[in-house]
């Protein structure tokens, strides 16, 4: 597989990094007796984000709610001609959205000393989410599972794009993301009465978390801890639609990853020789695909 992430001995901050633990630069001045790379256990309580952090959350989950309201709606009234309407509604609150968590972003990255630089920079994540919103919508229409596949796509892209330029994403972000998906795939069970999907949503997110974390000890972080955190509510927003889906999510994402390194090689003039990369971006790309694409399209 691709590399990846790699978390750090260092990750008592809430960050991953994509050097190996030995190599790791020392997160604090170490003291005496104080080994290099470690934080103490109250530097790693200052850096834990207040609850207050999270609050922009609410606002994305929101705004999600109201848009799958609109789109359940407009889909009982004018089925699947209404939704582009709807779609389109959805890209623009989806961009505005991604711009409104960029102080959230930043601030978490902070806390954990991940360089904020990436997120200067809302426009490439805005219009990832306009675009996933609006795919959202046409793919869903009405159905209650929108406001999870919503909230986990506006927080995921910019998980991705942290980690396309620093190789390191919060920790504290997978658990928002996980904790949110989750929360509102199980009111999507409640409101369709799909206790099946929902299943198979959490068994396909474990079993692919559980593969990704094995290759990882075999591997010796290849993919990094924080990917193998990641995937569990991607696979399981996939895992909402079907296992066909779930194999084309582990399938495209690794496929994406070595056509990149291939790219990188070729234009790079034969001089790089080790590629290092997120595979955060990856992740998020496939999955997207891999609930898009018609269920065993890879069978062909």
């Amino acid at each position: 597989m691709a590399e990846s992430n790699v978390e750090s001995e260092n990750a008592a901050d809430g960050a991953s990094t994509s050097r190996p633990a030995e190599e790791a630069e020392p997160t604090t001045t170490p003291g005496r007796g104080q080994r290099r790379g470690l934080v103490t256990a109250s530097d790693a309580a200052r850096r834990k984000p207040p609850l207050s952090a999270y609050l922009p959350i609410l606002g994305v989950i929101a705004v999600s709610v109201v848009v799958w309201i609109v789109a359940r709606w407009v889909f009982g009234r004018h089925e699947q001609d209404g939704l582009w309407s709807v779609a389109a509604f959805a890209a623009l609150a989806g961009a505005s959205v991604s711009v409104a968590v960029r102080p959230m972003m930043a601030r978490l990255c902070a806390l954990v000393q991940i360089p904020v630089m990436p997120t200067s920079r809302p426009i490439v994540p805005a219009v990832a989410t306009a675009g996933l919103w609006f795919g959202a919508v046409m793919i869903a229409g009405g159905d209650a599972i929108l406001p999870a596949w919503l909230t986990v796509a506006a927080l995921s892209v910019w998980a991705a794009w942290i980690d396309h330029f620093t190789l390191r994403f919060p920790l504290p972000l997978i658990r928002a993301v996980t904790v949110s998906g989750l929360l509102l795939g199980a009111m999507a069970v409640v409101v369709d009465q799909a206790p099946a999907a929902g299943l198979r949503a959490v068994v396909a997110g474990a079993a692919v978390f559980a593969s990704y974390l094995a290759f990882a000890i075999i591997t010796r972080g290849h993919p990094g801890l924080a990917d193998v955190r990641l995937s569990f509510i991607l696979t399981a927003a996939v895992g909402w639609v079907g296992w066909m889906n779930v194999a084309s999510a582990v399938l495209l994402p690794n496929i994406l990853a070595v056509v990149g390194v291939v790219v990188t090689k070729v234009f790079g003039g034969g001089k790089v020789r080790g590629v290092e990369f997120g595979f955060a971006p990856y992740l998020v790309v496939g999955t997207a695909l891999a609930i898009a694409l018609p269920a065993g399209w890879w069978m062909l």
